[in-house]
């Protein structure tokens, strides 16, 4: 029913500033960028009044992947994850949006080095570890307005996790975000029969690797951790991973994720025929927040609907229309020769 993820989208409180990390630093490509539509504005619930302005950004021109900046005006108080740091009040267990992943060029040291100098805190330095015959060497940070960001290297990564040649510059495109879940049922039920994606992983950390994992997560020693990614293959970005903490699972970060607040909010998906995805959502008891609704102001028209998945995760699904025909221009009356009497 959609394709893997398309964009991420992060709202931050100074646009400019989050570029310098984005653009600057990690050289992903500005696609487009400007005001928020009105239209698009009205379908993502804003407040009125609110002024947005958006980036979107690219590893050379990607498709999927994608990151999407949004700075909002006036700035917004709630942040959806706060669970790093001083003012931490969420846990890292807590059920809904974590991070946020790039892969980064080999050495990852001097990348680690030119964020720390932007004044971005690290949360651990980089870790190289090995699970099964996949090796990685991962660190993560806080980025702008604290969203987390996890850099890596995939030293050993199967071609259903890395895009070949990856990171294709200093850094990729989004190969994956994470989702802390609450009900695998419930989770496996939406991403497969709803949406239609495909696990390319569901299994419990086994009992070997526990304490490597937990050390990875921030999670206490025998916390046991069940992975569930699902994509699109053989797209390897833009991938999903849920991760379930059992009997160590926290609170719900209710309503956090969603357009007008600070750090990753949505989740864009594209399919081919959004009235048969919003069927299947409603049939499947989801909350749609915004149904199917016509975008015209936002270049090509395309439709959009929000809605949100079973882990407090908000998505954004975009199918691509045909622009309105335009209106025959009325044909001009012939001027009469009016003929005079002399």
């Amino acid at each position: 029913m959609v394709t893997t993820m398309r964009l991420a989208t992060v709202g931050v409180s100074n646009l400019n500033k989050a570029l310098r990390l984005f653009r600057g630093i990690m050289k992903l490509k500005v696609e487009r960028s400007g005001p928020v539509p009105a239209s698009l504005k009205k379908a993502w619930k804003l407040k009125p009044g609110t002024r947005a302005r958006m980036a979107e950004l690219s590893c050379k021109g990607y498709p999927i992947g994608r990151l999407r900046l949004v700075e909002y005006r006036p700035i917004p108080k709630q942040k959806v994850r706060v669970d790093f740091g001083p003012g931490a009040r969420d846990s890292g267990t807590d059920v809904g949006p974590k991070a946020i992943d790039f892969y980064v060029a080999d050495p990852i040291l001097p990348s680690v080095g030119k964020i720390k100098k932007a004044g971005y805190r690290f949360r651990s330095p980089p870790v190289l570890h090995q699970i099964g015959n996949t090796i990685s060497e991962e660190c993560l940070f806080s980025g702008p307005d604290g969203v987390p960001v996890l850099i890596m290297v995939g030293h050993r990564h199967f071609a259903t996790s890395m895009r070949k040649g990856a990171p294709h510059g200093p850094f990729s495109e989004i190969p994956t975000i994470s989702i802390c879940a609450g009900d695998l049922k419930k989770t496996r039920a939406f991403y497969g029969k709803v949406l239609g994606l495909v696990a390319v992983t569901d299994a419990e950390t086994p009992a070997k690797y526990r304490l490597l994992v937990n050390d990875l997560t921030g999670t206490p020693k025998g916390t046991r951790i069940h992975f569930l990614m699902y994509s699109r293959p053989p797209e390897a970005s833009g991938k999903i991973l849920l991760v379930h903490f059992f009997d160590r699972t926290g609170k719900r970060l209710k309503g956090r994720m969603k357009p007008g607040n600070l750090g990753f909010t949505l989740l864009t998906h594209d399919t081919k025929d959004i009235v048969a995805l919003h069927r299947k959502l409603k049939a499947a008891r989801a909350k749609v927040i915004t149904p199917p609704t016509l975008i015209t102001d936002d270049g090509k028209p395309y439709m959009t609907m929000l809605a949100q998945g079973p882990n407090e995760e908000m998505f954004e699904f975009t199918q691509a229309v045909k622009a309105p025909a335009a209106k025959p221009k009325a044909k001009k009356k012939a001027k009469k020769k009016a003929s005079r009497k002399k």
